[in-house]
């Protein structure tokens, strides 16, 4: 009975044979006779000796790039042939091979570009949901890149028609010549005026002032930037038909859409028209030197200035980068002959992930040559880490001055560039079709890829702090003054062999002198004072006996001060201290060095500068230290730290570490007579070197302090933290 009720069952599961089946799409399209629109043209180019096609709807304006089955079965599109005659046709010739899928999708690609019209009754809920996604596309697209929002303006034809006759000129060997010449000179003279130029650096640009020039010189510069393409196109046979603005780190920039010289079959003309705006805004940096360099300061010195930056940094960051999507990337991609080179290199590092790590069909091949996929290897992470830090590098720099812009920008950057992929990523996981039936399989090595990128964050690596140092004499060989005063005599020459106790300057300080005779004088009175209250009043009299013992208290304080103007040798030794013309009428406070003694078995140190930030880091954690000399820094030398400067100070223990100097640290621009260090610094001493004696001593060294290892994501906080309280002084 119920191996009956099984078969039973069975035989209810089973689909019944006169049910209707759902046909296929290829079976539904087979029929149709597609034709190509009339108003859509084609135009063969070869890369890396392989034809490609780009179909030019000349109705929307737009340019599409076509495979070669597309180009195929586009070219037996009458309007007469049914689908299923031409596949076959193209099959037995060997243009074109693949499943029904595969050819399904490409008719369905092609009517979705609107480059054929096939008869067939329109889906109304695929026309809804393809509205939805281009109104979706067209709504987010400002807020995936705000480097790139466009507003088109009017078409450009008319007007290059009318300029293209007297433009030719540019066109000819001796205008190149001139522009070489006109940019050698302007290199020229930035070399010899580069002080003058680059003073005041990115606070002086990103002012109030100055960013008020900005705004009127940008829009400008940037339009005749814009009609160099234009007319580089228009003289090679190309149609610009869209000029507009887009928007620039919220700057409005002008931009002509120059898409039509995609049909041009040289790829040199295509690199022309891909670099015509580079050398128009070289051209425009080169005039602005001399204009700079000719005119007195203001106003238009200043727009003359701004034009250079403009046209440096943005030549330099943007149009002039290929990896960041403007001029210099299509100019790029135009000479290695790889079309769209960041969005397959994008797809190429997509199909690795899909197919070898979360096993995404293992049949499906990623078609591209050898050299391309190096291309591929090497774009994408370029590209992503070099737009990830220009963006951070704009953010933190506006955010010294326009806190929530900057703020803005950086979040921004860091949910575009991170959180997204990771968004994209888990949605692909949990709804692509393509993963049915081995969803929990893929959704595992999923969580296996993203387990290890946050496992990575957790590798211990070393943990380094480097820093500069000066050799120098330790600590007990200085000759330190006890008090201060003005220098008035030396009476030892630098070289001089001295014993311990011997004279070797003297100083002045006429308020000591002054403070004596006081002393003296508040003594004497105290006295006549006290034999009056002894004869009249004892408690009195015990007030005045400690004025007095006060006083003469002081009066020992004083006298020594005064005995300590002549400074002596604490021990023998060799005495240098400098020229004694530059030393006399020089103030030398109480504790300032006075000279060196030097012994002839003495041994070296460093007095190393450790930015604050980091003083309590290192003397918590420090496992040891190395030390290399700028003179020989292939050899690494051992050191011990053997003391630290109780707080942190303002003052580098030698002028050699600061920027001015070759050093890392900025001084503060109005301290002249004093300087004084823009962030504080520890000062640490470390011994080397025993039993050596250096060669020169105020040469530059090298510091490494060994913290032991960290995780990465530790040292990344850190440095994050580090430079956030260091720009923004929290």
């Amino acid at each position: 009975m119920s191996d009956m009720l099984a078969a039973d069952a069975t035989r209810d599961m089973m689909p019944s044979p006169m049910a209707p089946t759902q046909p296929s799409r290829w079976e539904t399209l087979s029929g149709l006779k597609p034709m190509v629109r009339a108003d859509v043209s084609f135009f063969r180019h070869v890369y890396h000796n392989v034809a490609a096609y780009i179909a030019h709807d000349r109705l929307s304006n737009r340019y599409h790039r076509l495979t070669t089955a597309a180009h195929a079965l586009l070219r037996r599109m009458d309007g007469a042939t049914p689908l299923a005659d031409i596949r076959s046709d193209l099959e037995k010739k060997g243009e074109i091979e693949g499943d029904d899928a595969d050819f399904a999708q490409i008719v369905d690609q092609l009517k979705s570009l609107e480059l054929i019209r096939t008869g067939e009754a329109p889906n109304p809920r695929a026309l809804e949901q393809r509205m939805v996604r281009t109104r979706r596309a067209k709504a987010i697209a400002p807020f995936k890149n705000p480097l790139y929002v466009r507003i088109p303006l009017f078409d450009l034809t008319r007007v290059l028609d009318y300029l293209e006759p007297a433009m030719r000129w540019v066109f000819s060997p001796i205008t190149a010549f001139l522009f070489i010449l006109l940019v050698g000179s302007a290199i020229t003279l930035a070399g010899v005026h580069w002080e003058t130029l680059t003073e005041g650096g990115l606070d002086q640009f990103i002012s109030a002032e100055n960013l008020m020039i900005v705004w009127l010189v940008y829009p400008v510069l940037k339009l005749i930037h814009e009609f160099g393409h234009a007319v580089v196109v228009r003289h090679y046979g190309g149609n610009v038909r869209e000029l507009g603005l887009m928007f620039l780190l919220f700057v409005p920039v002008p931009y002509v859409d120059a898409s039509s010289s995609i049909t041009f079959r040289s790829k040199w003309h295509r690199a022309f028209v891909d670099g015509a705006g580079i050398l128009v805004e070289l051209s425009m940096a080169s005039i602005a030197m001399f204009v700079w360099v000719a005119a007195e300061p203001g106003i238009v010195r200043s727009v003359a200035h701004n034009v250079m930056l403009i046209s440096g940094i943005s030549t330099l960051l943007f149009n002039g980068n290929p990896l960041q999507r403007f001029d210099s990337y299509y100019l790029l991609c135009d000479l290695i002959e790889i079309p769209n080179l960041a969005l397959k290199s994008t797809k190429y590092y997509s199909y690795l992930i899909k197919r070898y790590i979360i096993g995404l069909d293992r049949e499906y091949e990623f078609e591209a040559l050898p050299s391309e996929r190096r291309w591929f290897l090497f774009y994408a992470p370029f590209s992503f880490a070099y737009r990830s830090m220009v963006l951070v590098t704009i953010a933190i720099h506006l955010a010294e001055r326009y806190f929530f812009v900057g703020a803005l920008l950086g979040c921004w950057t860091v949910f575009n560039m991170f959180a997204m992929p990771v968004l994209k990523g888990s949605g692909f996981l949990l709804t692509s079709p393509g993963l049915s039936g081995k969803r929990a399989k893929s959704v595992f090595r999923g969580l296996l890829l993203a387990g290890g990128l946050v496992a990575l964050a957790f590798v211990p690596v070393p943990d380094r702090v480097v820093a500069q140092g000066v050799v120098w004499l330790p600590d007990d060989a200085a000759v330190r003054a006890r008090t201060s005063g003005f220098i008035t005599e030396i009476h030892q020459q630098s070289g001089a062999q001295v014993h311990k106790g011997d004279l070797l300057m003297t100083l002045n300080n006429k308020k000591l002198l002054t403070d004596r005779r006081k002393v003296l004088a508040e003594i004497d009175a105290l006295k006549q004072q006290l034999d009056a209250d002894n004869a009249t009043d004892q408690v009195a009299a015990s007030i005045t006996r400690q004025r007095m013992a006060n006083a003469r208290e002081r009066l020992a304080t004083t006298s020594r001060d005064i005995d300590a103007l002549s400074v002596r040798a604490p021990h023998d030794g060799i005495y240098e201290a400098g020229i004694a013309e530059d030393l006399i009428g020089r103030f030398l406070p109480r504790g300032g060095e006075a000279g060196y003694l030097v012994e002839p078995d003495i041994a070296p140190v460093i007095k190393v500068a450790v930015p604050a930030i980091d003083g309590d880091l290192v003397r918590e954690r420090l496992r040891g230290v190395e030390v290399r000399f700028a003179g020989h820094l292939d050899d690494v030398v051992s050191g011990t730290v053997t003391s630290w400067s109780p707080t942190a100070t303002l003052k580098l223990p030698s002028p050699v570490l600061s920027l001015e100097g070759g050093g890392p640290f900025a001084l503060k621009p109005e301290a002249n007579s004093r300087p004084e260090l823009v962030n504080p610094v520890f000062v640490a001493t470390v011994a080397c070197c025993v039993g050596q004696t250096p060669e020169n001593y105020g040469d530059r060294a090298h510091v490494r302090f060994d913290l032991g290892w960290e995780p990465v994501a530790v040292l990344i906080y850190r440095v994050v933290r580090r430079n956030f309280l260091k720009r923004f002084e929290v």
